[in-house]
């Protein structure tokens, strides 16, 4: 357990990095000040006038922020007229997340977030520390988690022998490591230059400039084929360029009851998620993941964000992964998850025909509202490709639809272009509801939810299961999860 002591400041290049902050603020103000300022005017003049107030705000941030280690908590004092003293306990602390970009490196520095389970901001931001300082925090709060030292001390091997106790600054053991190559790769999967080319296009256009090119006028043909270039080759390239640094690096390693992630290139990201923070795990799998057998990971940790995305990347714990080593990989961040136990149940195949009958009426809906400007004849084709289109997809939607349940876990999938699986440990599960809409009751149907103390994309919402189906997988799944212990 860590002994108290006493209060501590932050590096004095708090003030510069602060500085650097306020600079960035006022960029515009004055680039326009520089662009319209007269000969007499002075813009050094109207510099100084945002920066003394911000250099002044920096230095008494600077010296009345402090933090201590006492023997069960984090104290962090911040503020001079309205003071704020935080006291974080060791045993709430869910990760302490690190971020270093080129001048952090530099001056060898770390800007330091320490999340809890609360979700949203972090709870205490430290800049700027001594990269010494982090090592040190972290072994602070680790020992000082009473929670874990039983399951600390004895740990498993890959024979299942146990082990006798091990300290806990053994070196971690490195469960996935990208190469370029992956990323590359991960960078062309997920394709973000889509939306910077198609935003430089937009504003090419709105600005005219397209049209000041000789002949552009005339024929669109030069301008859609830059447009063509621009989607399917430069994006692409942008795209992997990009990964390959953001991820530059990327290591997850495990060292007793946390995860470890590091990446960047030029802004180093070092962020640990504690194993009993993890309420479930989610692959991801697109068009593009198909075609290369490869998935994206990510774990969904007490407290989540609500909008699905959290403060920080963190919880992607696997940009991309070969399919071989999926299942390897989950069982190290989820031993309850075992992909080859998962015995897969359909839903009710009557959700077909709700969804069909539903596409249909919008086909029809859509061909009639279209038929002013089209004509009745080709009107009717547009409905008819719609409802092609729509049922198809509803058949294809309603079969990729499973839910599996274990004595240790409960697991759901979903989608047919893009493919998600979510597995929630029993012992994490808050509640279980059914939900029945008009339409569920007229077919005897009912959704079956499951909620965990995360949050994000693809929760465990089943549909289009019968009632009766439905009804005793809550009982289930509610006896069996009152009957463990539920870990925090």
């Amino acid at each position: 357990m860590p002994s108290s002591s006493s209060n501590q400041r932050f590096h004095p290049l708090t003030v510069l990095f602060a500085l650097g902050g306020e600079l960035r603020n006022f960029l515009l103000p004055a680039l326009f000040a520089t662009m319209t300022a007269s000969r007499g005017n002075s813009v050094e003049r109207f510099l100084l006038v945002f920066l003394v107030p911000g250099t002044i705000a920096a230095v008494a941030r600077y010296l009345s922020s402090t933090y201590r280690y006492d023997a069960t908590e984090l104290v962090v004092r911040t503020g001079i007229i309205f003071k704020n003293e935080r006291h974080i306990p060791y045993a709430r602390i869910q990760s302490v997340d690190a971020v270093q970009n080129v001048l952090h490196r530099w001056f060898g520095v770390v800007d330091v977030k320490v999340q809890t389970g609360t979700g949203g901001e972090a709870e205490a931001t430290l800049s700027v520390l001594p990269f010494a300082a982090l090592d040190e925090m972290r072994q602070q709060v680790f020992e000082g988690r009473p929670s874990e030292s039983a399951a600390a001390a004895v740990e498993p091997s890959a024979e299942g022998v146990e082990l006798a106790p091990m300290p806990h600054a053994r070196a971690p053991r490195t469960l996935l490591q990208l190469p370029s190559r992956e990323l590359a790769l991960a960078g062309l999967l997920d394709n973000r230059g889509w939306v910077v080319i198609g935003a430089v296009w937009g504003l090419l256009f709105e600005s005219g400039v397209w049209y000041r090119f000789k002949g552009w006028d005339s024929t669109p043909w030069p301008m859609f084929a830059s447009v063509l270039v621009g989607l399917f080759v430069i994006a692409p390239i942008l795209s992997m360029v990009w990964a390959t640094v953001r991820l530059h690096g990327f290591l997850v390693a495990r060292r007793s009851g946390d995860l470890r992630i590091e990446y960047g290139a030029l802004t180093r990201v070092t962020a640990t998620i504690p194993l009993r923070r993890v309420q479930a795990i989610k692959i991801f799998r697109g068009p593009g993941h198909l075609w290369a057998g490869r998935a994206s990971v990510r774990v969904e940790t007490a407290g989540g964000s609500p909008s699905g995305r959290s403060a920080t990347e963190r919880e992607w714990i696997a940009p991309i992964i070969k399919m071989a080593d999926l299942p390897a990989f989950v069982a190290e961040v989820l031993p309850e998850a075992d992909l080859s136990a998962l015995d897969w149940q359909p839903v009710d195949p009557r959700g077909f025909r709700r969804r069909r009958d539903l596409a249909l009426i919008w086909a029809g809906v859509m061909g009639g509202a279209t038929a002013p400007w089209l004509g009745g004849l080709w009107a009717a084709g547009v409905g008819l490709l719609l409802a092609v289109w729509w049922v198809m997809s509803a058949r294809l939607y309603v079969r990729s639809l499973g839910w599996a349940r274990t004595d240790r876990v409960m697991a759901f999938k979903s989608g047919w272009i893009r493919r998600a699986v979510t597995m929630v440990p029993l012992d994490k599960i808050q509640a279980v509801d059914l939900e029945e809409s008009p339409f569920d009751r007229r077919w005897s149907m009912a959704c079956l939810r499951v909620d965990t103390a995360g949050a994000g994309a693809h929760r465990i919402d089943i549909p289009y299961l019968s009632r009766p189906i439905a009804e005793d997988a809550r009982v289930a799944l509610a006896r069996e999860a009152a009957a463990t212990t539920f870990r925090w």
